[in-house]
């Protein structure tokens, strides 16, 4: 490493930890603020920038008109009031002492914050099903919009910019580079409400849970107390290098400076791809992720728990917060115990799902591909994160929201009867083909139920006969007198082996009832 890349690297390092404002000049908006952008209905919409110290700022925004004055660090703010959705385009008008910046075709709606790995960044350029003919009705929701954050990391919760592009209308010609989960969520809820919907496309392919989380996420979960401690000593021996590159520079001599220490995993992208947006309001947000923590089990839940609340404290308000459930993947198994691939972190997802408030969960088991971490069914996952949204947010409280989630098991002589949370009317067989988007199951009425197995007090797993008894499974096999335990499709791979639905046509969860 020569010279000149230490100093820059420890002025990007010293820029991470203190935050030093962008440079003054003429009045302007935070970068979040760009032409065809969606402002969240129903709250209060902070609209910030920099400026001159002390320079006057007038905002303008439908019929509201209100004023700041840049503080000693050139950033200024103001709160517009809370809106009714509108999808009339109008003018966001930003003026200084010498200049206006005009944001034009400015909507209110809702906002959602689409994030994860790469099935939530997937966009129609991966080959989403039918995506020519999806693409061509694009023409039809021009009040769709998306920003893209790109992959940045940052030791501290950044203020200024954030990293992302501008705002652009979802066209035949854009969707290429927009999330596809986060498309089709956003253009059913545009459909059935008129609603204009935006998306913070943010979100990072390949990564771990870890870089989202943030400080106050992680101080939630007592377990992460030692992790909380190594993020602070790295960001302590980061300061201290950027310190001496920068004695070092002054001096001409760069050869103590010693190699950069390594960044900890945790907050890294939250800091920069998530903070900077923190005061921008939102509707709810969703998360497709957990391929990278793939050999996970509950430790998952507790990170997820870190996230959700730690994005939460940082809004300042608990807004829905929507996971989509790993979709089965890898070579089928014949193993009654299963455990394998995606098991345990889909389980661990369920479970956070259901006791962390104001969670919902998109069950996607039904729609993988064995081959491809990456099935192409994106349709079918945006539909199902609508349905919660159109209860939670759209009042739509008569709505079926998620197939059947295990809520209880009672042990019934040599049986075990499971109770379920989410029956829609009912519970029947069904069979679904994962490459038909937007189709429904069939319900196959003389089919047995597949993929229950239950183990006694010798934790022998064996496959088990299960039926439907009303709105309960009723689950037992020879052998087994005294059922203790339960498991349904809790495998890599459970595709053509698990048919439980209710007659909404939404998949049950694979869920396990045992902790061994």
């Amino acid at each position: 490493m020569n010279n000149s890349t230490l100093v820059r690297n420890g002025l990007c390092i010293a820029l991470a930890t203190f935050s030093a404002s962008s440079a003054l000049a003429d009045a302007r908006p935070n970068g979040i603020f760009s032409d065809h952008m969606v402002l969240q209905r129903g709250r209060a919409v902070p609209v910030w920038g920099v400026a001159d110290p002390g320079e006057p700022v007038q905002v303008r925004f439908a019929g509201s008109e209100l004023h700041a004055t840049a503080d000693a660090k050139g950033r200024w703010e103001v709160s517009l009031p809370a809106m009714e959705w509108s999808a009339e385009p109008r003018d966001l008008a930003v003026a200084g002492r010498t200049n206006e910046v005009i944001v034009t075709d400015v909507l209110v709606g809702d906002v959602w914050l689409v994030s994860g790995q790469s099935n939530a960044e997937m966009s129609f350029s991966w080959g989403i099903l039918n995506g020519a003919a999806e693409k061509a009705r694009a023409v039809d929701f021009p009040n769709i919009r998306q920003v893209k954050f790109r992959h940045e990391t940052a030791l501290h919760p950044q203020n200024g910019d954030p990293c992302c592009d501008k705002w652009k209308v979802a066209t035949e010609k854009t969707l290429d580079g927009i999330t596809a989960e986060g498309y089709f969520m956003a253009r059913e809820l545009n459909e059935r409400t008129g609603i204009p919907q935006g998306i913070l496309d943010d979100n990072w392919s390949g990564c771990a849970i870890e870089p989202f989380v943030n400080d106050e996420g992680m101080a939630l979960v007592p377990q992460f107390a030692a992790a909380t401690a190594k993020v602070k000593a790295c960001r302590d021996d980061n300061v201290k290098w950027a310190k001496r590159i920068a004695e070092a520079d002054k001096e001409g001599d760069f050869g103590a400076v010693g190699k950069r220490p390594g960044f900890e995993p945790w907050t890294c992208q939250y800091n920069i791809m998530i903070a900077p947006i923190t005061t921008f309001p939102i509707a709810g947000a969703t998360w497709y992720q957990g391929c990278s923590n793939g050999n996970e089990g509950m430790e998952y839940a507790r990170k997820l728990e870190a996230l959700v609340g730690g994005w939460r404290a940082a809004w300042g308000y608990d807004f829905p917060f929507y996971i989509v459930q790993l979709a089965s993947f890898t070579a089928k198994t014949t193993d009654p115990a299963g455990g394998n691939g995606y098991a345990r972190i889909r389980n661990a997802q369920r479970v956070a799902s259901q006791t962390i408030p104001g969670c919902g969960l998109a069950v996607a088991i039904d729609i993988g591909n064995p081959g491809d971490i990456h099935p192409k069914n994106k349709f079918d996952v945006g539909h199902r994160l609508a349905l919660w949204a159109l209860r939670d947010i759209y009042g739509e409280k008569d709505i079926v929201v998620s197939g059947p989630l295990f809520k209880s098991m009672k042990v019934e002589g040599n049986a075990a009867r499971i109770e379920f949370d989410h029956v829609g009317g009912g519970l029947m067989a069904a069979d679904k083909g994962p490459d038909t988007p937007g189709v429904a199951p069939v319900e196959t009425p003389d089919a047995p139920l597949k993929g229950f197995a239950v183990a006694g007090a010798d934790k022998r797993w064996v496959w088990a006969n299960a039926r439907i008894d009303g709105d309960t499974v009723v689950v037992s096999a020879e052998g087994v007198e005294t059922p203790v335990a339960v498991r349904y499709a809790h495998r890599a791979n459970p595709m053509g082996d698990c048919n439980l639905y209710n007659r909404a046509g939404l998949p049950a969860s694979p869920f396990r009832t045992d902790a061994w």
